[in-house]
């Protein structure tokens, strides 16, 4: 079916869907997972305001390290999922715009497909297809797989 096959997680129930189901693509002797969790610390922080540089940039360091902690937890997790299935499972974790970052990887692994949850991990996404899948899948220039929580492909 697919050899390489990129499945975009943010450690939540619905990416956690398409890292099952991605897997399960790959499941031919061949196929090969790379799990991809983008670090969006940008989002966090437009402006430094009124504080002073070395506050901020301990603030700034603490949630970039957190932030790629749970990059590591998340891409872990895709790892355990592909290990029980027999399935290679190769994990990134990045810093940048998750949508960009996400179109590169698949871009530079020559990725054939790319495995995304249909919501991502904000509130207020819930009420759309989460924006950094909408992005990709306008985007992207191989088939995107969108993912329900339960593992059902999105319509």
């Amino acid at each position: 079916m697919f050899d390489r096959i990129l499945v975009a997680t943010d450690g939540s129930e619905h990416s956690e869907g398409a890292a099952k189901f991605a897997v399960d693509l790959a499941r031919l002797p061949t196929g090969k997972v790379t799990a991809l969790y983008v670090a969006d610390t940008a989002k966090y922080f437009t402006s430094a305001g009124e504080v002073t540089f070395n506050i901020a940039d301990e603030i700034i360091g603490s949630v970039r390290s957190a932030t790629l902690e749970e990059g590591d937890k998340a891409t872990r997790r895709v790892e355990e999922i592909g290990k029980a299935a027999g399935v290679e499972v190769e994990r990134k974790v990045v810093e940048g715009n998750p949508a960009k970052e996400i179109l590169k990887a698949a871009e530079d692994m020559h990725a054939e497909v790319i495995a995304i949850g249909s919501i991502g991990r904000t509130g207020i996404e819930e009420f759309l297809l989460g924006s950094v899948a909408e992005k990709v899948v306008r985007n992207s220039k191989v088939p995107v797989l969108v993912v329900r929580k339960d593992g059902s492909q999105g319509s």
